[in-house]
């Protein structure tokens, strides 16, 4: 007699570049072991977070191909269905220097979007981008050589090209990188604008300085990055 699976609830998580709710259930202890691994080399620990969406997803979300802000958003709301420990983070005091340990809410995390914002580019009357979002995946494969080209990453994101009414799909990596190369400024502007206005999941930072006692306010990009 086979032994009994446990059941677990599924909850319903927005796919931003879907546009389509997803049903995730929560960690299981397989993932609890992959985040357990002892190898945490960036790449490693990458592997294991697409792995973890993935599988909880049911098979119906491939993490890989996920912009980088659905991988970010679907991570912390797997957390907060999995009832896992509250994060703490060490942030410094802008006033002081002094570091803080501080609590991170992840209810308070948000997707930012930006009003007007298009994966479609006009370039010119008669020419059109279709652009995909870039992955944490292919920024991975961009920092194995210690550095990330914007230009590379620009034409990595190049999807489709519309030009004069005709939408053209199959188009090699090399005829990407020479069409950005013969890009005008004006002209690859317009793409900067792209990757410049592209959603980001945000957490607003307050905390009083355990040393000064003044009130700071950090925005929280994803997990780790802070911007001003």
């Amino acid at each position: 007699m086979a032994l009994p699976k446990a059941k677990y609830p599924l909850t319903d998580i927005f796919v931003y570049s879907l546009d389509k709710k997803i049903p995730f259930r929560p960690f299981l202890v397989k993932e609890e072991r992959l985040l357990e691994s002892s190898d945490e080399s960036k790449e490693k620990l990458l592997e294991n977070i697409s792995q973890c969406i993935s599988n909880c997803s049911l098979g119906k979300v491939d993490a890989n191909t996920l912009p980088i802000f659905d991988m970010q958003y679907i991570w912390i709301q797997l957390h907060i269905l999995s009832e896992t420990d509250p994060l703490q983070y060490s942030i410094m005091c802008n006033e002081c220097d002094e570091l803080n340990t501080v609590d991170i809410d992840l209810n308070n995390y948000r997707m930012s979007l930006i009003d007007g914002h298009t994966n479609v580019i006009k370039i010119t009357d008669d020419l059109k981008l279709v652009m995909r979002y870039p992955t944490a995946s292919m920024l991975q494969e961009q920092q194995k050589n210690n550095m990330i080209d914007f230009f590379d990453i620009a034409s990595l994101c190049i999807e489709q090209v519309e030009y004069n009414g005709e939408m053209i799909s199959d188009i090699s990596l090399e005829e990407k990188e020479s069409f950005i190369d013969n890009l005008t400024k004006k002209e690859f502007n317009k793409i900067s604008l792209f990757f410049a206005t592209i959603p980001v999941v945000e957490n607003e930072i307050v905390f009083n300085c355990e040393k000064c006692e003044t009130t700071n306010t950090n925005m929280m990009n994803g997990y780790m990055a802070f911007s001003e």
